[in-house]
């Protein structure tokens, strides 16, 4: 188990990799506007639209994750994502053909090599363009509506159905894991993934923890981009009370980490609003 006197050096490699993947996702967003990639008021998709698309795209990767009892077809979808994430992130800097060179060379040295340091550095340049691409299709209004909507079910999900934690181990089992993992020591980074289990020397925290406020920073951006930073901001301190909430559990066990997040995030965009931002 993670000793309590080295929760700081965990708390420092969840705030560097938050801080990292809101940072370059926002700039991502600044360049898309800049470049006329996308309007700086675009507002594309309805909240109950894609809240259903949302909806129905979970249901049938959980469906075939059931079908197809996990295994290969998570390891296939995991490296799909990873793969059509980075290029996403890096095309908005770099050309789409260097974007996939880059991404398949990438690709390549993580099926060689998969040791934990390389796994963070493909979600780090995963996530950033997946979150921008998608604040950028939502106002910050319906964002909040989905931070909401996706906190209530990660708490059902964790506490209630315990779906979440059963899919979580099967997704470790089959090397497809949707999560950053923060080692105790910091030769855990060079530790091959197969190794690496929580509670034992290791913290997980899932993608989605990462994604879905720097989504709704990403969408604050139709007011300014003073709003969209100070979202982020907030939920930095989010992901300081996650954490404080973490360690002090009576009993170790998973916990629903979107919540305080999203909370903290919504109370940025709501603070924005109020400060005319």
């Amino acid at each position: 188990m993670l000793s309590h006197n080295l929760n700081i050096k965990i708390f420092l490699q969840e705030l560097v990799s938050f801080a990292l993947i809101g940072i370059i996702a926002l700039f991502s967003v600044s360049r898309m506007i800049k470049f006329n990639i996308v309007s700086s008021q675009a507002v594309l998709i309805p909240w109950w639209q894609f809240l259903l698309a949302f909806g129905i795209g979970t249901a049938i990767v959980l469906g075939l994750i059931r079908i197809l009892h996990g295994g290969l077809f998570l390891r296939l979808f995991f490296i799909f994502a990873i793969f059509t994430g980075t290029i996403t992130t890096l095309q908005i800097f770099i050309s789409q053909t260097q974007a996939l060179i880059a991404a398949l060379l990438l690709i390549t040295l993580y099926l060689v090599h998969p040791y934990v340091w390389l796994h963070n550095l493909m979600l780090i340049l995963t996530l950033p363009g997946i979150a921008a691409v998608f604040g950028v299709s939502l106002n910050p209004y319906t964002a909040a509506i989905f931070l909401v909507a996706m906190s209530v079910y990660d708490y059902v999900a964790v506490y209630k159905t315990k779906h979440m934690v059963k899919m979580a181990k099967a997704m470790i089992a089959g090397r497809a894991i949707f999560a950053m993992i923060f080692p105790e020591h910091l030769r855990g980074f060079k530790t091959h993934l197969n190794e690496a289990h929580p509670g034992e020397g290791f913290m997980m925290l899932g993608t989605g923890d990462f994604v879905f406020p720097v989504v709704m920073a990403a969408s604050a951006f139709s007011l300014s981009p003073a709003a969209a930073w100070t979202v982020f901001g907030f939920s930095l301190l989010g992901l300081l009370l996650m954490h404080l909430i973490f360690v002090f559990q009576k009993v170790r066990r998973p916990m629903p980490a979107l919540p305080p997040l999203a909370a903290f995030a919504i109370l940025g965009f709501a603070v924005s609003v109020l400060l005319g931002f």
